[in-house]
């Protein structure tokens, strides 16, 4: 899968039970319509008893919580991992770079941590990369390495152990005058007088090349302990080559940036444009998972996106910029939301978006499964009241009995059962009460917030419980910006409510409540939609305080 063919189904933010729904069952029915790409729902918050309750009800997953679509890392990066232990040599990491045409080698640990980079564009890495090593030995390899990089045969081993207590240096005798210190790996055209004279100095071991095996053992009988060991190819290849047995851990960068994969992408990039190399990514335990490539992350791929149950710029997902929206189904008023390209808009006044997603259904022939049905069922119970809301249309009426059909519940009983889930007046923390259902709006010069709060007995809301909330509610309009902030606490079962309103303006506040609240908000009677009947009423009070 492509990431292009990836599409985001998103409501809006702090999801309500129509929200969650919609996104989750429009995902799965564009599925059945197009194959060929990836739908997937996600919610902007976290989701309300009522909605957690009504997906327990069903075999369907709520969908993952992500606020932001914009690209991450973990998305952009590469899954597929070369990474090599810190025992692996040099030779190996350069096969790695060649065959895949990277820019770096990750270097972990048995359990995928990692422990550094090794890369030819590094300074300190390039030298070994491209040239040959002399004066390195027991610093950065041993012969050991050298013995198992390439294979050397043993034509004799010590007798009484090492030649060499301190590892010296490699040497290589090529001709005229031969220096060599105690300790020392000798490189040599097999010679009976280099082999004698390389013992006589002390010499770790001696390596002899350019010589059949036959000469390199009759050049061996001039040694009484001194290692030898045979090379079948040129002196001047084992030389140019000698920096592919460095083990990785001895060259190794361990200092260098790290991303996670939950980062944004665009925040990780100055750290990319900085870096000589690809970056790896890990994970909280410092486990390899992916590398990050300038090509990975330069100019990603526009997001492709599908809002649900809201019209508003500032209900919707962030990223939304930088995104293709291609469809947008709501049930509310068409609000500030643009797109870059036509988009296809199904916006009908019903009752809820789940409505709108049943009736899709039926128009492309296709039916919900049982659960998915149950689901729309719920979400447009959830946003008609059990059918009683202002907002519910004929539509809705008929739909529903189908739909509890097709689900295998009972209407009233599944409804009553279900709005009693978002009963939390009694015992919810006020501060998150207030945000469980609110939405932002402008007029004019003011922004302001209604938040909606239900419940199946007004009762519940006592004295100390509204100067609760309003306190919570006037936290919330100061952390918002907003100059208002308004809520709506909503009797299901008898079809009124209680409106708390708070304002930087007292003025403005009694003016938007319609008069003076008394310590439990003011009562509207027959007031349950936020939609139809309270947001009006706040847009003409408003216009008229501020004429």
């Amino acid at each position: 899968m492509r990431k292009r063919d990836l599409v985001f189904v998103a409501g809006h933010q702090r999801p309500d039970t129509d929200a969650a729904v919609a996104a989750t069952v429009l995902a799965r029915l564009r599925r059945r319509q197009d194959r060929r790409r990836r739908y997937l729902p996600i919610l902007l918050g976290e989701a309300n008893r009522q909605t957690r309750w009504l997906f327990k009800q069903t075999r369907i997953k709520l969908p993952e919580i992500r606020g932001d679509i914009r690209w991450t890392v973990g998305e952009a990066m590469s899954a597929e991992i070369f990474s090599l232990p810190p025992e692996a040599r040099l030779g190996d990491a350069m096969e790695i770079l060649q065959q895949k045409r990277i820019s770096m080698v990750p270097v972990a640990d048995q359990d995928g941590r990692l422990l550094g980079v090794v890369s030819p564009r590094l300074p300190q890495n390039e030298y070994f990369f491209n040239f040959n090593v002399e004066d390195y030995l027991g610093h950065l390899l041993s012969l050991e390495d050298v013995i198992a990089t390439f294979e050397l045969r043993t034509l004799k081993s010590a007798k009484t152990g090492p030649a060499a207590v301190m590892p010296g240096s490699f040497r290589v005798a090529g001709g005229g005058q031969l220096s060599i210190d105690r300790g020392d790996v000798v490189m040599a055209v097999a010679s009976t007088k280099v082999v004698r004279e390389a013992e006589r100095a002390g010499a770790q071991a001696i390596i002899l090349a350019d010589a059949s095996r036959e000469d390199a053992k009759l050049a061996t009988k001039a040694s009484r302990n001194l290692p030898v060991y045979y090379y079948s190819g040129s002196l001047l290849a084992l030389l140019s080559s000698l920096s592919l047995a460095i083990p990785l851990r001895t060259i190794m960068s361990g200092d260098g940036v790290r991303l996670t994969a939950d980062q944004r992408l665009d925040r990780a990039l100055p750290s990319l444009q900085q870096s000589l190399h690809a970056l790896p990514v890990v994970d909280a335990d410092d486990r390899l998972v992916g590398v990050l490539s300038h090509h990975q992350a330069l100019a990603p791929e526009k997001r492709f996106l599908i809002l649900v149950d809201h019209f508003e710029r500032t209900q919707t997902v962030k990223g939304v910029d930088a995104a293709r929206i291609e469809e947008i189904v709501d049930h509310h008023r068409v609000g500030g939301i643009e797109t870059l390209m036509p988009a296809r808009v199904d916006c009908r006044p019903v009752g809820s978006s789940a409505t709108i997603v049943a009736l899709q259904f039926e128009e492309a022939g296709l039916t919900p499964t049982a659960d998915e049905a149950k689901l729309l069922l719920g979400a447009l119970i959830s946003d008609t009241l059990l059918l009683t809301s202002p907002t519910t249309t004929e539509i809705d009426r008929k739909l529903a009995p189908k739909l509890a059909k097709l689900a295998g519940v009972k209407l009233k009983a599944f409804g009553r059962e279900l709005l009693a889930q978002n009963d939390e007046l009694a015992d919810g923390e006020s501060d998150q009460l207030v945000q469980k259902d609110v939405k932002a709006f402008t007029r004019g010069e003011v922004g302001f917030g209604v938040a909606q709060l239900e419940t199946v007995d007004l009762g519940i809301l006592t004295v100390k419980r509204a100067r609760e909330l309003s306190a919570a509610l006037e936290q919330l309009r100061r952390q918002s910006g907003w100059d208002s902030a308004t809520l709506i606490v909503t009797d299901v079962v008898r079809g009124d409510s209680r409106l708390l309103v708070v304002d930087s303006d007292a003025d403005r506040a009694v003016h938007l409540s319609g008069g003076e609240q008394d310590e439990r908000g003011r009562l509207c009677p027959g007031m349950v939609s936020r939609k139809k009947q309270l947001l009006p009423l706040l847009y003409e009070r408003l216009d008229r305080y501020a004429g």
